[in-house]
């Protein structure tokens, strides 16, 4: 494959899809066939994908279904990029340790499933196979069988093996109005083993509210220097809404209701499956509990059962609404959805019901979502109006700090931690 329509494919990834409702083209699934798109640490279902620059074979797992009984011929590479996802100056020889791009070869199909489907693994690092470089990755999978055709991308990120260290503050902000719903984070990097001569431009920090990258805070610089820490004591610049905990629902067997499901049809060739009828939670109070901060796992608790006979569903979401939003439109999201607004879970209004109905098609699993409301005029989504915002509401957020150096050609990733915001309140 040549090098350099990579490199032009990657330009494209912060330019909004035709046609495909402003899906940007980085964790972006091109292919209706494929589902269930997964990149983790191994082991790990709720993890960021970051690894480090030495990481063993295996670190991260990628897995996905292709629905039907066809076997695909799958090919992949890496896209070495900087901190804003734009691609970086490297040469794949130059961050790349094996085969520039190779096959994925681990696959078996469901069995005992109403859908059909071919499950594909490809873990990384491996034998044939491995990055030499910290920063941002893109990873690519496309169907050499089809003119090459790209079908999905997928985010990672490596970090040094030496990490630099990073401790967090949770604070009340400095705005009153802002008090009893938002949080504020104060941060500080102890660097280690460089030279910084610049920290305000060589230095660049993003912080990640539940590995969202749509509403991340960044990039920033250090608001001062006190000895060799890098402090970023700004007011009310590094503030997120709180939310309220997720909503979910159990979807991990068949044969019994889990939390948040009312009815489970089956049908011919999949299941139907109905879930409570949800209303807008603004000016109610926050119910403290577990959840997956927006996450979900796939999962399988039917006795004797393994992952292969996970199966799927058509998901029926439902929110109370005596009249339609005039000039916005209602999108369920969350990781399900790639923190992006998907056709598939754009809600229509039912005027018989007065409530907002999806229908995706989703595997089994444990699911954590929210309702977001979308301004028909900006495109600009906001769940304060269907969620509301409470600061109680536990959250991850996770801190990257990336370096770059006067004459250097990328910028390095040089620590990334996730901390809870219950802690240290």
């Amino acid at each position: 494959m040549n090098y350099f329509p990579l490199a032009i494919a990657c330009l494209l990834y912060s330019i909004p899809l035709a046609g495909q409702d402003n899906r940007p083209f980085y964790d972006v699934v091109l292919d209706d066939d494929i589902c269930a798109v997964r990149l983790k640490l191994t082991g790990l279902p709720v993890s960021l994908p970051v690894a480090d620059v030495n990481a063993a074979n295996g670190t991260l797992m990628l897995e996905f279904d292709h629905l039907g009984d066809a076997i695909m011929d799958y090919e992949y590479t890496i896209v070495h990029c900087n901190s804003d996802w734009m691609p970086s100056q490297l040469d794949p020889t130059e961050y790349i340790n094996g085969y520039p791009e190779d096959r994925i070869t681990q696959f078996e199909p469901s069995f005992n499933t109403l859908q059909q489907y071919t499950h594909y693994k490809l873990s990384l690092p491996n034998a044939n196979f491995r990055w030499t470089q910290s920063g941002n990755y893109i990873l690519k999978v496309w169907d050499s069988a089809n003119n090459d055709q790209l079908v999905f991308t997928r985010r990672f990120m490596v970090v040094e093996p030496a990490p630099w260290r990073i401790q967090t503050e949770f604070v009340r902000t400095a705005r009153v109005n802002k008090s009893d719903t938002h949080h504020e984070l104060d941060i500080k990097v102890t660097p280690k083993n460089v030279r910084i001569s610049n920290p305000q431009n060589e230095v660049k920090t993003f912080i990640l509210q539940n590995g969202r990258w749509d509403s991340a805070i960044g990039p920033l610089g250090p608001f001062i220097t006190r000895g060799d820490d890098l402090i970023y004591d700004y007011q009310d610049v590094i503030v997120f809404p709180a939310g309220k905990e997720f909503r979910f629902f159990d979807m991990r067997t068949f044969d019994i209701r889990g939390e948040g499901i009312r009815i489970i049809d089956r049908k011919d060739g999949y299941y139907e499956v109905t879930l409570q009828r949800d209303i807008s939670r603004l000016n109610r109070p926050n119910i403290s509990r577990n959840d997956a901060d927006g996450a979900y796992v796939i999962a399988n608790n039917n006795a004797n059962q393994t992952m292969l006979q996970c199966d799927y569903a058509e998901v029926l979401f439902s929110l109370s609404r005596n009249l339609p939003f005039d000039d916005a439109d209602v999108y369920v999201i969350g990781e399900l959805t790639d923190w992006q607004l998907k056709p598939e879970f754009k809600m229509k209004y039912n005027e018989e019901t007065q409530a907002y109905f999806c229908t995706p098609y989703l595997k089994q699993g444990y699911y954590n979502y929210q309702y977001v409301l979308v301004d028909r005029r900006t495109g600009k989504p906001d769940s304060e109006e269907l969620e509301g915002d409470w600061y109680e509401t536990e959250n991850s957020y996770t801190v990257l700090t990336y370096f770059r150096p006067f004459g250097a050609r990328f910028d390095k990733l040089m620590a990334a931690s996730t901390v809870k915001s219950t802690l240290g309140r």
